[in-house]
């Protein structure tokens, strides 16, 4: 584009603004999401203003160390095929090296794949949507006797505040950033759907965090040693959301390689849904794809 765009940060105040411009897709955002993404201390919106004060596009940033990740680039329907993408993309790149970012990843979508090809990203593997439909009395009966089928490989109970900090550094360890404040964000705003499972001798075993709104029941974040812990930690958060709401679905996002979560999801009566194209630009390295984790978007969904 000739004339210089006028990109400005994002603050909470901005979250209807934000969310505007999210709804225009079909990602499944919700207005509670944007808002608790601008809680993140990790996290930064940029916008695209025009000289009339409103805003035209988005992108959302994570600065995870040394590790970065851009969330959203997001522009107006009207207004895209103009260049505006790939200069927000830009933009939040060079935001992110000057936070110290290394690595750099994010989720295209396939039709955008040469746009961020262009500026230097690498395809590094796919990421996975699956989805569990709960609508009708049916398909949750069909849920329940595909559950019976596996029993717990360790005890479960919800998540506590003392269960917090064993979280966190595992969670560190093996994602290969600090995530506290998006995990600490999550346990706070839906402790019920935060689930832990410790082994005989009280180590780590898995965990997983969830939110239930508009009807659907996401799996935000999740790590697990076993299939039979990726299963139980699965399901203690349908049958929670079943007995206390009334969800329709439920939405899983991870990564090709995951260990145990794709046979999880075919255990359980899953679809795949779709597919985005992780990538990254800078060090290659093996933050955010470790194949231990069962349940992961972008990392600002978890």
């Amino acid at each position: 584009m000739s004339e210089r765009l006028d990109f400005v940060y994002g603050e909470r105040d901005d979250y209807k603004d934000i969310f505007r411009i999210a709804e225009t897709t079909d990602w499944g955002e919700t207005s509670n999401d944007i808002q608790r993404y601008l809680r993140n201390p990790h996290h930064k919106y940029i916008l695209l203003v025009n000289p009339e004060g409103v805003v035209n596009a988005i992108t959302l940033t994570v600065a995870y160390d040394e590790i970065g990740f851009i969330g959203h680039v997001i522009v107006e329907p009207e207004m895209q095929g103009m260049g505006i993408g790939q200069e927000i993309m830009i933009e939040a790149t060079n935001y992110l090296l000057h936070c110290g970012c290394k690595t750099i990843k994010l989720d295209a979508v396939q039709k955008a794949q040469t746009l961020y090809e262009r500026i230097g990203y690498l395809f590094e593997l796919n990421s996975l949507r699956f989805y569990l439909d709960v609508s009708t009395e049916e398909r949750i009966a069909q849920f329940k006797e595909k559950r019976r089928k596996f029993t717990k490989k360790f005890p479960l109970n919800n998540v506590k505040e003392d269960d917090l900090a064993e979280i966190l550094n595992a969670d560190e360890e093996m994602f290969g950033c600090n995530r506290d404040g998006l995990l600490k964000i999550l346990f706070e705003d839906f402790s019920e759907y935060a689930f832990i499972s410790k082994d005989t001798d009280d180590f780590l075993a898995g965990y997983s965090f969830g939110v239930v709104e508009n009807k659907i029941l996401r799996i935000r974040a999740g790590l697990s040693d076993s299939l039979e812990t990726t299963i139980s930690l699965i399901d203690a958060a349908i049958i929670t959301a079943l007995e206390a709401e009334d969800i329709e679905g439920v939405s899983i996002g991870m990564i090709e390689n995951t260990k145990w979560g794709i046979k999880a999801m075919d255990a359980l009566g899953f679809a795949k849904t779709g597919y985005s194209l992780r990538m990254y630009t800078g060090v290659k390295n093996e933050a955010t794809i470790n194949p231990s984790f069962f349940a992961i978007g972008h990392p600002a969904k978890g």
